[in-house]
């Protein structure tokens, strides 16, 4: 865990594709996808923030395909360390540049705006749970693909389709209906709704705790597969 932190520390990557690029979509394309049904000021700023959090997908992944790169793979397939134990080593990491992602756009958002949140604990409880979803999900990508290229492509495929389907990019009540539809099933949808209800819906906890609930259910869903299908001695390919 300490050597995959050090790593992101150091690393450009995260900052650029999690913190200035969604910054800069924000800034550009803010007033056309923050208006229309469902929409508010400042809305695009929190979206373009929950769309380039998943980019969480990427760095777990490629924080498992470096045990290939580095050759410490064979020592996890040997000694046959706990796959929990094993798995939350490498998500902490992650899970924490995701979190602190979250929290620094719904900041932003707020001041920017100037927007008096209707819950500030609300928006941080979204935040902790919606930060799981993407390095959980990145780790059942990890283990259906036998390759380095193979999962990045498909890690940006998820990353627009389920941003987009979710409502991350254009408000959900803009989009066409069987989008609409395919968007509940995304993590997506209910963080977006979770946020509006914070920033500028009743502020209820039961209309937000029940947005969280799906996501969590998501996570556990996603942290079952993932544990079950993950086996340290499959061999994947770092650089095909």
């Amino acid at each position: 865990m300490a050597t995959d932190t050090r790593i992101l520390w150091r690393a450009k990557t995260p900052l650029v594709f999690m913190f200035a690029v969604p910054a800069l979509l924000g800034g550009l394309l803010g007033s056309a996808f923050s208006s229309g049904p469902g929409g508010f000021p400042g809305r695009s700023v929190v979206g373009f923030g929950v769309l380039f959090s998943f980019m969480t997908i990427n760095y777990i992944g490629m924080a498992l395909f470096r045990e290939f790169i580095e050759h410490t793979w064979t020592r996890q397939a040997t000694y046959r360390v706990s796959k929990p134990a094993f798995l939350v080593g490498k998500l902490i990491p992650v899970v924490v540049i995701g979190l602190l992602q979250l929290l620094a756009f719904c900041l932003a958002t707020l001041l920017i705006y100037d927007i008096p949140p209707r819950s500030v604990a609300q928006l941080v409880v979204i935040s902790v749970a919606l930060a799981f979803c993407g390095p959980l999900l990145g780790i059942v990508l990890y283990n259906a693909t036998s390759s380095a290229s193979t999962f990045q492509s498909v890690t940006y495929l998820t990353l627009l389709g389920m941003g987009g389907a979710g409502g991350a990019i254009a408000p959900t009540g803009s989009l066409p209906l069987v989008v609409q539809y395919v968007g509940t099933i995304t993590p997506h949808h209910w963080a977006m709704a979770a946020f509006t209800n914070a920033m500028i819906g009743d502020g209820s906890w039961r209309t937000t705790g029940l947005d969280v609930a799906v996501i969590v259910g998501m996570n556990l869903v996603l942290a079952a597969v993932a544990v079950r299908t993950f086996d340290a001695r499959d061999e994947k390919q770092p650089f095909a």
